[in-house]
């Protein structure tokens, strides 16, 4: 058993035995307080009842007939009355209490209906009451409550509860150790599974075990799972993202290399293999730097500092700098721009992320053909749609979520020179600016990205 477990268990069952003893301890002094006190007469409707029966009985059918009375009644379930003569004998030689008789002969001084003293014309005298001192509790009397004192006289004294007591005792050892182990087990579970996941094991699942509990522990051990499959998915894309770096850096440097070794071999030929030296390391270079920038988005690193812009002038600059990569396959741009919107942005991120999209397009768009880029305000989200479609082959419908990720081509355009990284920066920058990119096929052909912005107004000019 764990520590936990055993803190649980020990202030569970020390709180439990508290209120147990207590309990017993209050219930035993109330018992032997009323036993005490119970020393007296009975008052009761039915007591005085007995008494009258008694009384009448003694005065007009002699001792011998109230003699009969008694013994029949001590056979039936009622109150047993006594009746004492002068010499403090009782007629049937019960036993009874001196502080009975005292108050009820007291009673019987003030001619009270409780108990009454009856002198027979022999000059004989009795004392008739019901006595309240524990005897006829439930009309029965448990010979092991009594104390016999000096005198033949008997008093009521209260048993300690030892029964419930243990029994008690017992059921709080049971469900102490039935509450401790119900919370310490998922606690267990969580810390064996962070150990696990602390060596590298981030498969490691703990919802399952917890069985069909609906509580907080629950919730966390769901919370666990959340995070470790997160952590695993991050840990496989940083995989991936080694492994595509060292491939995509690979490829130029073999080429370096190759150059290099063709420049001994043929040093007349020097020129052309420093072009493609310099081609090459622009390459990486380019990687590179697209790699920082995506690194530096992911982690925050970039503060978007916002200013107020032309979407026309915006879309303007960027389609005039595409247009050169579209004549080489003598490919059309066309803009679609009902009015001149303003935006809240980084000009130079937002540049980037939406050229990235359009020469996306130029890339695997076929030749001769026509890219539309579509850009509108909807009117129920207040926000400005930016769309560039071209008519290329698309992607898979699996691949349309992850080409957002670094380095995912479409599998159509997988021969294309390009490193990968340019849609993952576009998604970063637009969802820093609360923006959002999906893409989508379009039937029967052609490919399109949806680009949303918030819109902040119209331009005056």
């Amino acid at each position: 058993m764990s520590r936990l477990f055993w803190k649980f268990f020990m202030f569970l069952l020390v709180a439990q035995l508290t209120a147990v003893i207590g309990v017993s301890v209050a219930i035993w002094l109330q018992h032997r307080h009323e036993a005490l006190q119970s020393t007296g007469v009975e008052t009761s409707p039915s007591a005085r009842s007995l008494v009258e029966a008694a009384a009448s009985t003694l005065q007009f059918g002699g001792i011998k007939s109230l003699e009969n009375l008694l013994k029949y009644w001590q056979e039936r379930p009622v109150l047993q009355l006594l009746a004492i003569d002068t010499n403090g004998k009782e007629l049937l030689q019960r036993s009874y209490t001196k502080t009975s008789f005292d108050a009820a002969r007291l009673l019987a001084e003030d001619d009270q209906r409780h108990a009454k003293q009856i002198k027979l014309s022999n000059g004989q005298s009795f004392i008739l009451f019901v006595p309240d001192d524990g005897r006829n509790n439930r009309l029965a009397q448990r010979p092991t409550e009594l104390k016999q004192y000096k005198g033949g006289s008997r008093k009521a004294v209260g048993r300690f509860p030892l029964m419930p007591l243990l029994g008690g005792i017992v059921v709080s050892f049971i469900f102490a150790a039935l509450l401790a182990w119900y919370f310490s087990k998922p606690i267990n579970i969580l810390r064996t599974a962070f150990e696990q996941a602390s060596n590298g094991k981030l498969d490691v699942r703990v919802a399952s075990e917890m069985g069909g509990r609906r509580d907080e522990l629950s919730d966390l051990g769901h919370d666990f799972d959340a995070m470790a499959s997160r952590l695993e998915s991050l840990l496989q894309s940083q995989t991936k993202l080694l492994h595509h770096i060292s491939h995509e850096l690979r490829s130029p440097l073999a080429r370096i290399q190759m150059a290099l070794g063709l420049v001994r071999q043929s040093p007349h030929k020097i020129e052309a293999f420093l072009n493609r030296i310099t081609l090459e390391a622009n390459r990486m270079d380019g990687l590179v730097g697209e790699l920082l920038t995506l690194s530096r988005l992911e982690s925050g690193a970039v503060q978007v500092k916002k200013e107020t812009l032309e979407l026309k002038q915006l879309m303007h600059n960027i389609i005039e700098d595409a247009q050169f990569e579209a004549e080489s396959k003598n490919m059309k741009l066309k803009m679609s721009l009902d009015q001149n919107y303003l935006l809240q942005g980084q000009p130079d991120l937002l540049y980037r992320a939406i050229e990235n999209v359009v020469r996306n397009a130029i890339k695997y768009g076929p030749d001769n053909s026509v890219i539309n880029i579509d850009c509108s305000k909807h009117n129920d989200n207040q926000k400005i749609q930016i769309t560039v479609t071209d008519q290329g082959a698309g992607v898979d419908a699996l691949e349309l979520e992850d080409i957002f990720k670094p380095f995912v081509r479409g599998s159509s355009g997988s021969q294309t020179v390009g490193h990968g990284v340019g849609l993952a920066i576009t998604k970063q920058v637009i969802e820093a600016h609360s923006g959002q990119v999906i893409a989508k096929n379009i039937i029967p052909q052609g490919f399109c990205v949806e680009i949303s912005l918030p819109y902040n107004g119209l331009s005056l000019s």
